[in-house]
């Protein structure tokens, strides 16, 4: 077969090759349209196929469908992401077939690998293969294999490839008009709705004149490269700040949220300790109201101190404060103890707490607090000095 290589410059020297050209650019449509077709006749299909479901089942021969219609109910295949663990069966085939060095394929469908062009900002290099053609495995073997080949399509193209035999590689020989093989198409993808091709490369070539064509469609189609890594950029930069901002924005709320955080914890930390403190200061104060109450009522019980001289059983005592003072009363002898008690916590000037003490006699060396034994049972005659001591 002859070769064929399909430039610009052989399109200026035969018109007709150029009004070709020009009728393949108005029809290259983005293969999303083309998909979104198929994908409502699928739709419609299986409606259809659901309203039949309680129908008689027709004959066999009436069920069959073409060979390009089984195609095209496959094409959903087009929409569906490969798996990241595992290489496309077009992948694997080729590298059984050729081996592993040829430029990196992209592992997606249609679809993703143009996507993935676009925000990569380079351009898209479609491989059809076709395993039925002679010159095929000259080409895979002779030119995808050349290092300056592979080196220069992994850093300025997203290169992506597929078999003809399968549905999507298919659809893509008639969106892209393919006659002969092997195929590659350059894409551009500095467009927002449709694919651009800017190059075409059919039939055999080699090495040289597929690396003059690249650099050739790099050259011719750089504005446009470049106009849209700028509005990548761009994009990039506005997204960036887009997201500083909001990054700043959720930090000022944390901020915010943590010293009201803060805040509401000493507020509650301060009413804790001031309603600790009033409630400290309430049993404080009901505690000395108590005190006050019992003392007046000491006061009022307090027996009649009695007088020695016109009564019998009657003993002085003495008692030692604790701060040294000295007072001294009468008692009679069958009093409870409580009475000394008591008539100690009125005279005690404060200095000594109710229930906080007991009395003591030196000689012979005595402790008193038991209040309900008398005067005579706790041994202490007339005279006896006693001692207060804090408990």
């Amino acid at each position: 077969m002859t070769d064929f290589f399909q430039e610009s410059d052989f399109q200026k020297e035969n018109e007709n090759e150029k009004e070709k050209e020009k009728e393949k650019e108005k029809d290259n449509i983005f293969i999303e349209e083309e998909e979104e077709k198929l994908s409502n006749k699928e739709k419609q299909k299986e409606t259809k196929n659901s309203s039949n479901d309680q129908k008689p089942i027709i004959e066999h021969s009436k069920r069959k469908t073409s060979f390009f219609s089984n195609i095209f109910q496959n094409l959903k295949t087009i929409l569906t992401p490969l798996s990241e663990n595992v290489k496309s069966t077009f992948l694997t085939e080729f590298e059984d077939s050729f081996g592993l060095d040829h430029p990196t394929f992209y592992q997606g469908t249609y679809k993703e690998a143009f996507r993935f062009a676009k925000e990569s900002s380079k351009f898209f290099v479609v491989y059809l293969h076709s395993s039925d053609h002679t010159s095929t495995s000259d080409f895979c073997l002779r030119v995808l294999t050349d290092e300056n080949i592979i080196a220069f399509v992994n850093e300025n193209f997203i290169f992506w490839g597929e078999s003809i035999k399968h549905p999507s590689g298919f659809l893509l020989t008639n969106k892209f008009f393919v006659t002969t093989y092997p195929f590659m198409a350059v894409v551009s993808t500095n467009t927002r709705t449709r694919s651009q091709v800017v190059k075409i490369f059919e039939g055999q070539i080699n090495a040289d004149q597929l690396m003059t064509g690249l650099i050739s469609a790099l050259e011719e189609n750089a504005s446009a490269i470049s106009e849209q890594r700028i509005q990548e950029n761009e994009r990039s930069s506005i997204r960036q700040i887009r997201e500083q901002q909001d990054r700043e924005y959720q930090e000022s709320i944390e901020r915010d949220q943590e010293r009201q955080r803060i805040e509401f914890e000493q507020e509650q930390q301060q009413r804790i300790e001031r309603m600790e403190r009033e409630e400290k200061i309430k049993r404080k104060k009901e505690k000395k109201e108590r005190q006050m109450l019992e003392l007046e009522e000491k006061i009022q019980n307090l027996k009649p101190e009695p007088d020695p001289k016109t009564e019998e059983g009657v003993i002085r005592l003495r008692v030692i404060l604790p701060d040294g003072d000295k007072i001294s009363r009468c008692f009679k002898k069958d009093w409870e103890m409580k009475t000394i008690f008591d008539w100690v916590d009125i005279n005690s000037n404060k200095s000594l707490k109710p229930n906080k003490y007991y009395l003591v006699k030196n000689y012979p060396k005595t402790s008193f607090s038991d209040k309900n034994a008398t005067f005579e049972d706790a041994k202490i005659e007339n005279g006896d000095s006693l001692m207060a001591i804090k408990k």
